[in-house]
């Protein structure tokens, strides 16, 4: 047969590929170099035993703030925040305040299911110069109950707490 590879080639390359075959050689090949970089330091970041340093502008999760005077919330519960959003993820229950003119917050609730971490909440916040709503440095989201992704106006006022993680 005209152009068979089997029959045209030299008898030395033949033995060769058979000793391949027949050593692993691409194993061994493989496992040395599995082995030659098992030792050298690593130069990612180990996770949950290592952080990393986050730029300034990063957005994490989505926080509120205390007034930093008298200490309350400062959100004013102008319902901006709910309207913009475009996932429907934040959901506040206001009343008026019994002392007069303005509302308060009774309850403030973000679902981080379905929060894509956009930012847009940040920019209607009519509390300046800073904004009761804010994208914090907080980056965990995981969790094993779908209850811990609805965070509480308590939760959001104070921040999340730091996860244990075992080895």
């Amino acid at each position: 047969m005209k152009g068979d590879p089997a029959i045209s080639r030299d008898p030395a390359a033949v033995l060769r590929d058979l000793l391949r075959q027949f050593l692993l050689l691409e194993l061994w090949v493989g496992l040395w170099v599995t082995l030659k970089n098992q030792f050298r330091p690593h130069i990612t970041v180990e996770y949950p035993k290592e952080t990393v340093d986050l730029s300034p502008r990063f957005r994490g999760m989505p926080r509120l703030r205390y007034h930093p005077e008298n200490g309350e919330e400062l959100c004013i519960a102008c319902h901006l925040c709910e309207v913009i959003c475009p996932d429907d993820c934040i959901h506040i229950v206001s009343e008026k305040k019994p002392e007069g003119k303005g509302k308060r917050l009774v309850s403030f609730e973000i679902n981080y299911e379905r929060c894509c971490l956009c930012g847009l909440c940040v920019d209607p916040c009519p509390t300046k110069p800073l904004t009761a709503i804010y994208m914090s440095h907080d980056y965990e989201l995981a969790d094993t109950k779908r209850e811990g992704f609805v965070a509480p106006l308590k939760a959001l006022l104070d921040g999340s707490q730091q996860k244990e993680y075992s080895e």
